[in-house]
């Protein structure tokens, strides 16, 4: 389900416009109540800038749930022996659970000196090895919980959370791009017909990517497993149009 928000007087089903408008007039800066400056310039060959922003919310249908082991021990081969086996673990683990293994990728490998400050010789020394080897797995947000649970109990000691995102934002973006040019095309004849000139016809647009997570409301997606919160996803675009007035 997609819900649509609008900052102006719309019905809330519809898209988010956020508006700057930057224009200049004779070196006169003219003010009013609201979030936009307006500066108009009447000189011949004048330019009128709007930004236009439209905003699409969505419910994400992907969750990348993302586990690591790290182990400890005198050697740094011991330590990466003993990693492995418990990384192999909580990969089975996970792909019991019917999850192929396409849906997995290594997100980090590394190891490394475990230092200890010594009194005596007042310098730090290597005391041990540390290895890490972080895992992600992306799968249905229904069976990110069940996920998660089933890497802690085979072994996975750290974890860097559970994002979530959309498998195509590509149909929600092109309502988000809609939305921007819209709100910046009926700002731009606006300003144009309250500072007495005309529009004629866009010189320059520039689409800006955005968009990101923004939890809006949520809900326990699996029993008796760990409870996983999605919220919602905000798909946004933005885009400034540059008009010659006259």
């Amino acid at each position: 389900m997609v819900e649509r928000s609008a900052a102006r007087a719309s019905p809330p089903t519809s898209p988010e416009h956020i508006l700057r408008v930057p224009l200049t007039r004779r070196g006169a800066t003219l003010g009013a109540m609201g979030t936009s400056d307006i500066n108009v310039d009447k000189m011949s060959g004048g330019v009128l800038e709007v930004t236009g922003e439209g905003q699409v919310k969505a419910r994400p249908d992907r969750a990348s749930v993302r586990l690591a082991v790290i182990t400890e021990a005198k050697s740094a081969k011991q330590a990466v022996d003993d990693n492995a086996k418990l990384a192999n673990a909580v990969i089975d683990a996970i792909v019991a659970l019917g999850v192929p293994k396409s849906a997995l990728s290594t997100q980090g490998l590394s190891v490394g000196p475990i230092y200890n400050y010594d009194e005596n010789l007042r310098t730090s020394v290597i005391v041990g090895y540390q290895a890490t080897d972080a895992i992600a797995a992306d799968v249905e947000i229904t069976r990110a919980g069940e996920v998660y649970d089933a890497g802690v109990g085979a072994g996975a000691n750290q974890s860097s959370g559970i994002s979530f995102h959309l498998a195509d934002e590509r149909p929600l973006r092109k309502v988000a791009l809609e939305a921007a040019v819209a709100a910046a095309q009926a700002d731009a004849a606006t300003v144009a017909a309250a500072s007495g000139v005309k529009l004629h016809g866009a010189e320059e647009i520039t689409v800006e990517s955005g968009g990101g997570p923004i939890i809006r409301t949520a809900e326990s997606l699996a029993k008796n497993a760990t409870p996983v919160l999605p919220g919602q996803l905000t798909v946004s675009a933005r885009v400034r149009i540059k008009y010659a007035i006259g």
